[in-house]
């Protein structure tokens, strides 16, 4: 956790009524303050099947909160996301209507960009807990906006280490990217970092987050000559219909992608398990973790969540909580900031920077055996570049 005596410092000071009308509130019934923290969730969408572990590890802190401060009350409000902005910005605006001190939120980068919007407008800042799309870390476009998960630019060099450690070779690779600000971002960072001219002859292929028919380019992989590898900027659902796809087609190249189609869930979307032995992706890694929520996922967490991402979860939602009670009386904005200066959570210490972005810990490099099992034995750095777990 963060820093104890930092904490019982904090806490020895008088608690300031609260700044804000609605963030902080006296609950009559035991005279505890309550503290709401807004939740955006993707209930529904491409990423709904992580919503059940996201909730669960966000309502750990809600418990671990309440534990810490017992003169205080927390309450978890969530909402749908939808993994869409024409969803999140609604649902930030129910948000600010009920009162909240800050939101932790969104997942998908383009629900986080319309969010960013409503609430900055009503002074409320948000920490996201996956949007990793490069444009977020303009803090003038997107003003008291956190998150506590590198940007793609970064994860962009990570996928290209990762695949010439692979043996993939210049002339090899196509890369798939949803036309979304998550998969638009991640597969401009990928395609750079590799370089646009060493490319397969099928290239750079651009598909609606809502497609569901890949045959035609699984039919020209299939009948290209160079190309030998490819790599999914998708999320989960999306990943398996383009993988089924290759293999009807008859193309048994290697698989990449980044952390959209990442963890144990995508087996749960997939026909045959066996299309996805070797596939290759990265991950946020995370630093050392402190605390023991991350023992208590290992034993305890609901299946097909992300755990990098659940982790970061956790975090937000107990630096949303730790703000509102070690700075009371100072903005939301300001308490995210100062208590976003050395956290030490779950997943790793975490220092926002100017513009709210993290620096990060680099990347897991995990695979797929095509049974049931998801290892990551490998790591990438800005520093090292690929190593062996």
């Amino acid at each position: 956790m963060k820093n104890m005596k930092l904490i019982a410092t904090m806490m020895t000071l008088s608690m300031l009524a609260a700044a804000f009308a609605g963030c902080l509130g006296s609950d009559d019934d035991d005279e505890k303050t309550t503290v709401k923290i807004g939740f955006l969730n993707p209930i529904t969408g491409p990423l709904e099947p992580n919503a059940p572990v996201f909730t669960w590890s966000a309502n750990e802190a809600i418990s671990d909160l309440n534990d810490m401060y017992p003169d205080y009350n927390f309450e978890l409000i969530e909402q749908d996301s939808g993994c869409d902005g024409a969803v999140a910005g609604p649902a930030a605006q129910t948000l600010v209507d009920s009162g909240v001190y800050a939101v932790v939120g969104a997942a998908c980068s383009g629900a986080s960009m319309a969010a960013n919007g409503v609430l900055s407008a009503a002074g409320i800042p948000m920490i996201s807990y996956a949007s990793t799309n490069p444009g977020l870390s303009d803090a003038s476009a997107y003003p008291m906006f956190y998150r506590n998960v590198p940007s793609d630019a970064i994860q962009g060099p990570a996928g290209a280490d990762m695949m010439t450690e692979a043996g993939v070779t210049e002339g090899a690779l196509a890369v798939f990217g949803m036309t979304n600000d998550y998969g638009a971002g991640l597969a401009d960072a990928v395609v750079d970092a590799w370089g646009s001219d060493k490319l397969c002859d099928v290239g750079r292929y651009d598909y609606a987050e809502t497609d569901t028919d890949f045959s035609a380019i699984a039919n020209q992989m299939a009948a290209s000559t160079t190309c030998t590898a490819v790599y999914l900027s998708s999320y989960i659902a999306d990943a398996a219909l383009i993988i089924e796809a290759l293999s009807d087609a008859g193309w048994d190249g290697h698989i990449f992608g980044g952390d959209g189609p990442a963890g144990e869930g995508m087996y749960d979307e997939m026909e045959q398990d066996d299309l996805l032995e070797n596939m290759t992706v990265t991950q946020p890694r995370a630093g050392s973790s402190f605390g023991d929520f991350s023992a208590r996922y290992d034993a305890e967490a609901p299946s097909g969540g992300i755990k990098a991402y659940d982790l970061t979860t956790y975090d937000g939602v107990m630096m949303v909580g730790m703000s509102a009670v070690m700075y009371n009386g100072m903005s939301a904005d300001d308490g995210i900031k100062a208590t976003g200066n050395g956290y030490e959570g779950a997943s790793g210490v975490i220092n926002f920077l100017e513009n709210g972005d993290i620096g990060g810990n680099g990347y897991d490099i995990c695979s797929y055996d095509g049974i049931d099992q998801y290892t990551c034995s490998k790591y990438w750095t800005a520093e090292g570049g690929v190593a062996t777990a």
